[in-house]
């Protein structure tokens, strides 16, 4: 009995879940779309895929990857309805994973939950419900990969997140994701796909496109250090291991200003495809394919390919497929997301007008500065002027003001701004 979880608004279901977990031994299988069957390497509808090299998601509409057909109807795991899938299958022993098999199935999912569903069913023990039992079963061995998460260091990053609501232009509103378990639920679920996926590659030769991410460089540590050293916490990383950054993680906690996460976030590289393993740092794994969204995006698509080709026909591919235009094309839709949410951003902050924000200075330039405000989803820039100058530090805390708003770009400018300590003493 899988079921698929996903947000509210989701059409296409690339993966669905199931698992059986007791005291020791756990079982789990992860049903991904088998896309592959359907859209087979070089036809018209594979080239224009390629071309797009993922769908692009907008706050009323989606471009997608794949025809809807396709990624909304017939590679979507959509309930009560018979699709084709590749099937993990994974089995734990105390914890850790004894062996793994993959099918190339078809399955029915029984269910499709929102991810507010999921937790509503695990929290209210309602044993009635004829999905508790399987969602409490998810549950419990999510904890069990999370606890594994944490022996191996996994980054904890835990950022704020945001949804743009609206119903026209002239209602924007901006709130705060919620932090469910059952997201972190199914990242788990499809972090442990990928990584067994990529240490299956790995091992046997397979040549296939690699999802890396390298430790921060030198300088982006450098000034990290240098932040956390004006705010005087016992924490003398070097910021080149997982256990440095979930240090600091819990300092920053325990400190109660969390908002810096948001600067340790972008002292991170940036992940991205390659043709060679590097592995990634974030997850502290060794190896990483994308396999498990291939109705969104091109790279696990190839991923699929390889696997199948190589699992199941025991073809070695020699082809090496080129990964910069995938590389292009996810900045691509990071930049359009990024400009939508600033725009959306600049519209809800009208209500705002002369309210004074709380921030930090994100970037120091030689024009200004640019702060990120705390407990609101945006970021501006302060112009040097006669009665401010140049005096502030990456990482301090200020006060600002809203002086102007631009809605067709989403740029804000700031004045007023005045150190919090300054401001203390008056």
């Amino acid at each position: 009995p899988f079921v698929t979880i996903d947000g509210e608004d989701s059409k296409d279901f690339d993966d669905a879940v199931w698992s059986e977990c007791d005291k020791k031994k756990t079982k789990i299988m992860i049903a991904i779309a088998d896309v592959s069957f359907y859209v087979e390497k070089g036809d018209l509808i594979d080239i224009e895929a390629k071309k797009r090299g993922n769908s692009f998601y907008f706050p009323n509409k989606v471009i997608p990857m794949l025809p809807e057909e396709l990624s909304n109807n017939l590679c979507s795991l959509v309930p009560k309805k018979k699709r084709k899938s590749v099937v993990l299958e994974i089995d734990l022993d105390d914890g850790k994973v004894k062996k793994f098999k993959f099918y190339r199935a078809v399955i029915k999912s029984i269910a499709r939950l929102t991810y507010q569903e999921a937790e509503n069913i695990f929290l209210e023990k309602n044993k009635n419900s004829k999905l508790f039992s399987i969602i409490l079963n998810l549950f419990n061995t999510f904890k069990i990969l999370q606890e594994n998460s944490k022996k191996r260091n996994k980054i904890s990053f835990n950022p704020d997140e945001y949804i743009i609501q609206t119903n026209n232009e002239k209602n924007i509103n901006l709130t705060k994701k919620k932090k469910l378990e059952s997201y972190k639920l199914i990242e788990e679920f499809m972090v442990l796909a990928n990584s067994i996926v990529g240490h299956y590659l790995k091992s046997n030769n397979i040549k296939s496109v690699f999802r890396n991410h390298e430790k921060p460089p030198s300088e982006k540590t450098k000034i990290l250090k240098e932040i956390i050293s004006q705010y005087k916490l016992n924490h003398s990383g070097l910021f080149n291991s997982q256990h440095d950054f979930n240090k600091i993680i819990e300092i920053l906690k325990e400190n109660k200003i969390s908002f810096l996460n948001d600067i340790l976030l972008r002292s991170q590289s940036r992940a991205f495809y390659g043709t060679e393993n590097k592995g990634h740092f974030g997850l502290s794994l060794d190896y990483y394919v994308h396999f498990t969204s291939p109705i969104r995006r091109y790279s696990d698509l190839l991923v699929h390919r390889d696997l199948v080709d190589s699992y199941f026909f025991k073809k070695k591919n020699s082809r090496i497929e080129f990964t910069d235009h995938l590389n292009t094309q996810e900045k691509k839709a990071d930049s359009i997301e990024r400009t939508i949410f600033d725009v959306a951003s600049s519209y809800h902050l009208k209500k705002f007008r002369n309210y004074e924000f709380r921030g930090f200075i994100d970037s120091v330039e030689n024009f200004g500065v640019f702060i990120k405000a705390i407990n609101f989803p945006f970021s501006g820039l302060a112009r040097y002027n006669k009665t401010f100058s140049s005096k502030y530090k990456l990482g301090q805390i200020v006060k600002f003001k809203i002086k102007k708003i631009n809605n067709r770009n989403g740029k804000i400018l700031l004045f007023k701004v005045k150190k919090l300590a300054d401001d203390a003493k008056k």
